[in-house]
């Protein structure tokens, strides 16, 4: 079955004024809203994270908590699973017929569907097309974890209209900054490289997805001597050179998530990589144009600014 049959609710009655975007992990959420105001974007209250308990009604119960002191009403929102949870695959088919199109990506992923072990769901988009051929993205989860995030969120009392794989989240949110980037709108390639507490990796996006976990450790990193600091990123950046042994290097490559608490770790690693490619901040302001002039950078929610956007666009359909 397709992720969007199951999971997607249509949307009924006057379009919102405002969008709840929830990165939803293990232990952790991240959470932004976003107003339209006319054709501009204004945040009605800062985003923020929260660390999340094991128990999916604690945290469930815990997030509504956090909501509820900042005047959040919206119980609508797109909400994303760790990208671990996830597996990506593209196909290039021949222009079908919906139908026909839907069983010929249902046959071409049996097997990474096998390779997931247990019920998975998934949904695909075209992302581009030649002559005669879809270039397609297909995004397959399993289903009990769609369903303990779903969990969480019936605690918390919101109701996920969109279910999406962060990675996806950052891939939009990058696409549009890129497109207002005079200097990054001509790159063929997209990169994104993130880190984050649970899961880091490097995002590669050219007709193909190609996604590289990368051995980071957070929290070992806050606590040890600057000397291994610069070991740990030493290692980052060899593995990322490793990546782009067989793949073509971008011009540049959006750095995302905790890069915002570790300035360091980009400043290390653009002198590093000197003019092989340039390390730029994937930000929500510069994505999406929001109206914003605070001095707190807002690019470790680029996930969920990502999600909230996708809710607006997917009113426009």
């Amino acid at each position: 079955m397709k992720l969007s049959n199951i999971l997607r609710i249509p949307f009924l009655g006057a379009k919102e004024e405002q969008s709840l975007g929830i990165q939803l992990d293990k232990n952790f959420a991240r959470v932004a809203v976003l107003e339209k105001e006319g054709k501009e974007f204004i945040l009605p209250v800062m985003p923020f994270e929260i660390e999340l308990p094991e128990d999916t009604e604690q945290a469930g119960l815990m997030l509504r908590d956090q909501l509820d002191k900042r005047e959040i009403k919206i119980k609508k929102a797109a909400v994303s699973i760790p990208i671990g949870s996830t597996l990506y695959k593209t196909l290039k088919l021949p222009k079908l017929s919906p139908q026909e199109l839907e069983e010929a990506v249902e046959w071409n992923i049996r097997e990474d569907i096998k390779s997931l072990k247990g019920s998975t769901i998934y949904d695909y988009d075209i992302i581009g097309e030649d002559e005669n051929i879809y270039h397609i993205l297909v995004v397959i989860a399993k289903i009990d974890e769609i369903e303990e995030a779903k969990e969480v969120l019936y605690y918390a009392g919101i109701t996920p209209e969109i279910i999406d794989s962060e990675g996806i989240a950052l891939i939009n949110l990058a696409n549009l900054q890129k497109e207002k980037d005079t200097a990054l709108k001509d790159e063929a390639n997209l990169c994104i490289l993130h880190l984050d507490y649970n899961e880091s990796y490097l995002i590669f996006f050219h007709n193909n997805i190609f996604v590289q976990t990368l051995n980071f450790d957070a929290k070992k990193y806050e606590e040890v001597a600057p000397v291994e600091k610069e070991k740990i990123v030493e290692k980052l950046i060899k593995e990322i050179n490793y990546f782009f042994l067989t793949i073509s290097e971008p011009k540049s490559i959006f750095t995302s998530g905790l890069f915002v608490r570790f300035p360091e770790i980009h400043a290390y690693m653009q002198l590093k990589f000197s003019t092989r490619f340039a390390l730029v901040e994937l930000d929500p302001v510069k994505a999406l144009n929001i109206d914003y002039s605070g001095k707190v950078p807002l690019s470790l929610y680029s996930v969920p600014f990502g999600l909230a956007y996708r809710r607006f666009e997917d009113d426009k359909d």
